[in-house]
């Protein structure tokens, strides 16, 4: 939980930083994509349960799927670090 908490006070504290002008509805889609992926893993592991009596089959489409989020993260990373500092997303608005 610990672990949770961090993190989800990590992505909070990036998303001004990067989405200025978005931050309302960045803000709406992280929480959004954390409501479904809370409730989708509950009820996808209850259901594979019920259907084939155990959760191992579960936990191994789950994590395929945490493997496929790195992968993806890992592709937009140096999208997002060369324009992390450009112009149009640091410049002061007064």
């Amino acid at each position: 939980m610990l672990g949770l908490g961090a993190g989800n006070g990590a992505v909070f504290q990036l998303v001004p930083q990067r989405f200025r002008r978005e931050i309302g509805v960045m803000t709406g889609l992280i929480g959004m994509a954390g409501g479904i992926g809370g409730f989708a893993l509950a009820a996808g592991m209850g259901a594979i349960k019920q259907s084939t009596g155990s959760y191992q089959l579960a936990l191994w489409l789950f994590a395929s799927l945490g493997v496929l989020a790195w992968f993806g993260l890992h592709g937009v990373k140096r999208r997002w670090r060369t324009t992390w500092g450009s112009a149009a997303v640091t410049a002061a608005r007064v």
